[in-house]
């Protein structure tokens, strides 16, 4: 599953928008025998590591990063740019998802526990003795690097919410009243007390420490962002002259490998050799690494696909090849019926050499994105009831069962209900996802469509309860466009079977196939400067791994003006709800959250499915991550 701009991130956000993968890349979805995010137990490899060795990953088809650089625009925050590929080489001030677990990993992360003032409104962080691989410290200047960038870029950041003033709401930069670095020493001070989970968990989770070499405006060219005081005119300006030469930079594929910028590394990996026509691209140690956990492999090749048919064909091809793939995917319509004892049970490539590990449940959840500042189709989103019809004629359980052959489970709100872990609220507990094309036909008809053919027709245009809705004029239709990732059959049928159950209800929707790169590009938010953000309807990129907004307020997600929030959805009394879980400590403040958006849908859910992975018999990935990560420094062969 794709992350989206936070990308799909959202690692961090994707957040896609983070946004994400719609069929992950099988090594973000495994882990090993009895790994924790699954269930059951698989046939991987025992036995003490053996040092070195390659190992060839898989990629999903037609899908891989593009930018490099840890500082991502909304187009760039995706899982596949984010945890997948950067924090390889540049590691987040806070690390999440280790060993399966929705928590933060102290030992992994850069910070220390962050140390709160009485009043709390101060935040002390003591940055951990980590080295670069140019040989100089990390320090607390590398971290506020990334704070003045953030805090001089909004308009740039992927991660940025915007403050509402209307509610009093800030967010990160624009509530930190300042920010010092002195040492290993890292302080903020905010303008008001906050949610201290929340400020750690969302907030710092973000930060990536730059290194002083990065502090640049062009080839050798010096630039003053990295240690200018917070806020002030002159890190406006020096941040702005870096973040031109470093964004160009960071797009400039070809160029990766042998950059004097992006060989500066503070993670367990160094890029070796990047492709940027194909998507190929290696990685090996960084010898200089001083954080835990070294890596066991030599090398880790990944290996780009068009389509699920041709990697499925390499699979088959057997594990005992010197170019063989050692981590791929099962396209779904290949895939045994899921197993929860044994996900291994009817594993087809079984006498090829591989395994089916239990499967790694992401903290996600999955969706397509509607567009409310389309001027054809917005009105339409707006209406409540519109949603709610669409959303009924979405048999998830029936597209589980079926295209993905049990492998997967429902979305069901904006907080997962899977893996454990996610504070839910008593009705996000029991809530279940719906199908029922008759009564979305209903609910058209209850509100002045004509259901006698698809698309149904507004007959009874106006804002009253039995209306149509404002901004929908008589004889206009209950119709939409939605793109989806190409290169996956499963896709295929997944998208003709929505558009001809939502048919069934009156509503007509066009599916169309496109690159999910081309459609990460595509999903922008609809602006003056970027109008093309206005002309997409519907995008199925994927969903949203809760990556780094950890805990799952919505404030990044969500919330007016969020940088992920490339669909334009707004709620003012949402807005509300979402300040309040960041401004206090209880949790009955989630809760009305996540209860009061159940019925105020922004998205279309859709189903999670478990990735179902194959692991040749001599490689170990025992380290799942439910944010959708790659830790390949825990992978190794054994004897």
């Amino acid at each position: 599953m794709p992350r989206m701009t936070k990308s799909t991130g959202a690692r961090r956000l994707a957040q896609v928008v983070a946004l994400v993968t719609v069929v992950a890349t099988a090594a973000a979805c495994t882990s090993g025998s009895g790994g924790g995010g699954g269930s059951g137990s698989s046939p991987g490899p025992v036995g003490a590591p053996v040092q070195g060795g390659v190992v060839r990953v898989a990629e999903a088809p037609s899908t891989f990063p593009d930018a490099i650089w840890p500082f991502d625009s909304a187009a760039q925050v995706s899982t596949v740019n984010t945890s997948q590929f950067q924090e390889l080489f540049y590691r987040p001030l806070y690390y999440w998802g280790l060993n399966d677990k929705v928590a933060l990993d102290p030992e992994v992360s850069l910070g220390e526990a962050p140390a709160w003032s009485p009043d709390g409104k101060t935040v002390t962080i003591q940055v951990k003795p980590w080295k670069w691989s140019n040989g100089e410290d990390v320090t607390a200047q590398d971290v506020l690097f990334w704070i003045n960038m953030a805090k001089a870029e909004t308009s740039n950041s992927g991660y940025y919410t915007p403050p509402n003033p209307a509610i009093g709401a800030k967010y990160f930069p624009d509530n930190v009243a300042s920010a010092t670095a002195s040492g290993q020493t890292l302080t903020l001070t905010l303008d008001t007390p906050v949610s201290q989970t929340w400020f750690t968990d969302d907030e710092l989770s973000q930060i990536t420490p730059m290194p002083l070499a990065w502090d640049l405006t062009g080839p050798g060219q010096k630039g003053g962002c990295a240690g200018d005081a917070f806020g002030s005119d002159a890190a406006m300006t020096d941040c702005a002259a870096d973040y031109a030469y470093l964004s160009a930079q960071s797009t400039k594929g070809g160029d990766f490998a042998g950059s004097p910028l992006w060989s500066v590394v503070d993670g367990p990996w160094k890029l070796k050799t990047y492709n940027g026509t194909s998507g190929a691209y290696a990685i090996v140690p960084n010898t200089a690494y001083s954080g835990p956990q070294k890596p066991y492999l030599d090398e880790v090749d990944f290996v780009p696909y068009t389509s699920d048919t041709t990697e499925y064909a390499d699979l088959k091809a057997g594990s005992g090849g010197a170019n063989a793939i050692d981590v791929g995917y099962l396209p779904a319509e290949d895939s045994p019926t899921f197993n929860a004892k044994n996900p291994d049970a009817g594993n087809p490539l079984s006498g090829a050499g591989y395994y089916i590990p239990a499967p790694t449940y992401l903290d996600e959840i999955s969706y397509y994105q509607i567009n409310f500042a389309n001027p054809d189709v917005g009105p339409l989103f707006k209406q409540p009831y519109f949603t709610k019809a669409v959303q009924d004629t979405v048999d998830q359980q029936g597209i589980i069962n079926g295209i993905w052959k049990g492998w997967g489970y429902p979305s069901t709100g904006a907080v997962p209900s899977l893996p454990a872990g996610n504070p839910l609220s008593p009705k996000s507990q029991s809530e279940k996802a719906t199908y029922d094309p008759a009564a979305a036909k209903q609910l058209l008809r209850g509100h002045g469509w004509n259901t006698d053919s698809t698309p149904a027709t507004c007959t009874n245009p106006g804002t009253g309860p039995d209306q149509c809705g404002a901004g929908i004029a008589a004889g206009a239709k209950a119709a939409f466009t939605m793109n989806y990732p190409s290169g996956q059959a499963a896709l295929d049928t997944m998208a003709a079977d929505m558009r001809s159950d939502a048919a069934k209800a009156g509503i007509g929707i066009t599916v169309v196939s496109q690159t999910q790169n081309t459609i990460g590009n595509e999903g922008v938010a609809c602006t003056a400067a970027q109008p093309a953000g206005c002309q997409w309807q519907a995008l199925l990129y994927g969903g949203w791994v809760f990556d780094p907004d950890y805990y799952p307020t919505g404030d990044a997600l969500f919330a007016t003006g969020a940088g992920p929030n490339v669909w334009s959805f707004s709620d003012p009394k949402l807005d509300q709800l979402i300040v309040k879980t960041t401004t206090g400590s209880d949790v009955n403040d989630l809760y009305a959250y996540e209860d009061y958006i159940a019925g105020d849908q922004p998205v279309i859910y859709t189903p999670n499915t478990l990735t179902v992975s194959e692991v040749t018999r001599k490689l170990h990935v025992d380290a799942g991550d439910p944010f959708q990560g790659y830790e390949p420094e825990y992978w190794y062969h054994t004897k």
